[in-house]
């Protein structure tokens, strides 16, 4: 039987941490029936992510939008909300047509595009907070070794 590798594992539940805090924070659906389940399954056949109980591939890729002539000074989320929608309905349009569910984006994107993206176009938003990635400083303490099972840091990387 093939064994999954350590680092694989861990970059799953990595991910399943991250759509979790997705599934209660970033995207603030309207009634709380409406939340998604997301959890990491383990038995006999492996760990895999669920939503809702159903299994869940993860399809994605980073995203961004940068106009042609522009550079990383443009500010595509200060835009107008018809520039923004415009935008969005070009890109995740193909997006979704090549089969991605999940994008990667980094800070600065408002939670109602988060949301917006979602509900027209069933994309789910990975925020590229570093979540802790490189260490982090809890109660003016740096901590180089993230342990993400501490409610301490759980409530942190929320908190951010």
């Amino acid at each position: 039987m093939d064994m999954i590798p350590d680092s694989s594992l861990r970059f799953t539940r990595h991910l399943a941490f991250i759509l979790v805090l997705l599934s209660g924070v970033c995207l603030a659906l309207p009634a709380a029936a409406d939340i998604p389940e997301v959890k990491v399954v383990t038995d006999e056949s492996g760990s895999r992510l669920q939503v809702d109980g159903e299994d869940f591939m993860v399809l994605g890729m980073n995203w961004g939008y940068m106009p042609i002539g522009q550079n990383y000074t443009y500010d595509f989320w200060g835009q107008p909300d018809a520039v923004i929608e415009a935008a969005l309905e070009k890109e995740m349009s193909l997006l979704k047509g090549m089969g991605i569910n999940v994008i990667r984006q980094y800070t600065g994107i408002p939670p109602r595009w988060v949301e917006y993206i979602y509900d027209n176009y069933g994309i789910w938003t990975v925020l590229n907070h570093t979540m802790g990635r490189y260490g982090l400083t809890l109660d003016g303490v740096w901590i180089p070794s993230t342990d993400y099972s501490d409610p301490r840091v759980i409530d942190f990387l929320r908190g951010e």
